[in-house]
């Protein structure tokens, strides 16, 4: 039973993941040019569009991502120096060796800035960077999910070759679907366009379906931090979306929950989670 239990668990985050990253970069009925669109096929026959962001938008990005890394090092390198220098006055070990550490951490602190420093975030901040993050753009796998710590390192550690190649690398981009740097191609990478959040209600919430469903729901349910916080992205998300897409996108989600939830009764996906949604802000309300 708890094996059971860990693969429903490890089953609900997978799909989780699916209709966040689905939600985050769902595209809008407007007209695309085909060469910034790419198609991912979900495991269960549903096909996601991603705008894939073009070599100028990542340019400017990394350009960004200079700076916020120039002043980090400047910040760094004033404070560990100041740092060095007040201790050197009071202890003889740091006037001795002071001036050797501050050249030990130059080193090593370089070495993570330009090799490391994109990495670290793209692998824990959901495949953004300061400049991604400021021009609204996202690293996700070819299979439209996060990228995980390997694929960040990768890429970033072939930044480099890219930078060699020079205008070559824009021709290397512009002969694959998926605008793909050699760093991409090698770590399974795209990088999309990230859309923004539009922060408003539905009042689908308070329809008497959502009602009815949300009271059928087990009070013993718990409902964890992570689905909250997919739950509140779909219903931010779920108007400006057909009402056919928004079942492709959430059907195979809510029949986990519903089964996990021992839900007895055969229902509307969209209203099963916009009940759920209720539940859990009704939930909060009594914490």
């Amino acid at each position: 039973m708890c094996w059971e239990r860990i693969l429903d668990d490890r089953e609900i985050e997978a799909e989780l993941t699916a209709v966040e990253s689905a939600l985050l970069l769902q595209t809008t009925g407007v007209e695309t040019p085909v060469d910034t669109v790419y198609d991912v096929v979900a495991p269960e026959n549903v096909v996601f569009q991603y705008h894939i962001a073009g070599p100028f938008a990542r340019a400017w990005a990394y350009a960004l991502d200079l700076i916020v890394i120039v002043l980090y090092l400047i910040a760094s390198f004033f404070a560990v120096f100041y740092i060095l220098d007040f201790l050197a006055d009071r202890t003889l070990v740091f006037a001795s060796f002071g001036e050797t550490l501050f050249y030990i951490f130059i080193f090593f602190n370089l070495m993570f800035a330009f090799w490391f420093w994109n990495a670290f975030f793209e692998a824990f901040w959901g495949g953004r960077t300061i400049g991604k993050a400021i021009m609204g753009l996202r690293t996700l796998t070819v299979a439209g999910r996060p990228i995980g710590r390997s694929q960040a390192l990768l890429r970033n550690v072939l930044r480099y070759a890219d930078l060699a190649l020079g205008p070559f690398c824009v021709l290397i981009m512009g002969m694959n679907d998926r605008m793909a740097r050699l760093g991409d191609l090698a770590a399974g990478t795209i990088v999309a366009i990230e859309r923004k959040k539009r922060r408003k209600t539905s009042s689908f919430l308070d329809q008497p379906l959502v009602r009815n469903v949300e009271s059928r729901i087990s009070r013993d349910y718990e409902i964890s931090s992570s689905l909250h916080k997919t739950l509140a992205l779909y219903v931010s998300r779920r108007e400006e979306i057909s009402e056919a897409r928004r079942i492709e996108i959430v059907k195979s989600l809510a029949d986990v929950l519903a089964k996990e939830s021992s839900f007895p009764y055969s229902v509307n996906p969209d209203a099963f989670l916009c009940a759920l949604y209720r539940r859990s802000l009704e939930l909060e309300r009594h914490v």
